[in-house]
């Protein structure tokens, strides 16, 4: 596939928002360019070449991406090659693990207002509305989910 400048320019895009959430600038323009393949799947060369990094850069991302759970790869008879792929199947799971992780988060933020002292109330109470906010969040989560699938039906 010949990358257009609008997919290059996607594929950069998507790299600096996973790059702010903290993963490497590759693996966020990796997953840009499994997105915007028409294909859906590419092989490691043509990774490399697409992208223009080095072989092991490229290795250290696609090992990190399956670590993850995010990428597969798939082969081909009579073909040594490996073809990478996005793990998209099941984004509700991936979206309820986040959710738990969310969960997590309420319960530090809770157990850290328990041990604060007064000496800072208003950077408590912004704590306090902090957790409030997360705990509304996890209740309504669900009602959101019926409310898709009844849209949806």
């Amino acid at each position: 596939m010949i990358l257009t400048e609008k997919h290059k320019e996607l594929i950069e895009r998507i790299g600096v928002f996973h790059e702010h959430k903290g993963m490497q600038p590759l693996v966020g323009r990796i997953i840009g360019l499994l997105l915007v393949h028409d294909e859906g799947e590419v092989s490691f060369d043509e990774i490399v070449e697409q992208l223009g990094v080095s072989k092991s850069a490229v290795s250290n991302a696609l090992t990190f991406l399956q670590a993850k759970g995010r990428c597969v790869y798939s082969t081909r008879p009579g073909d040594r090659k490996r073809y990478f792929a996005l793990k998209v199947s099941d984004w509700r799971s991936d979206f309820e693990k986040e959710l738990e992780n969310i969960a997590e988060i309420q319960k530090f933020i809770d157990e850290v207002l328990e041990v604060r002292t007064d000496k800072t109330p208003e950077f408590n109470c912004k704590m306090k509305d902090f957790s409030e906010f997360l705990a509304f969040f996890k209740k309504e989560i669900p009602v959101l989910f019926e409310r898709f699938k009844r849209q949806r039906a």
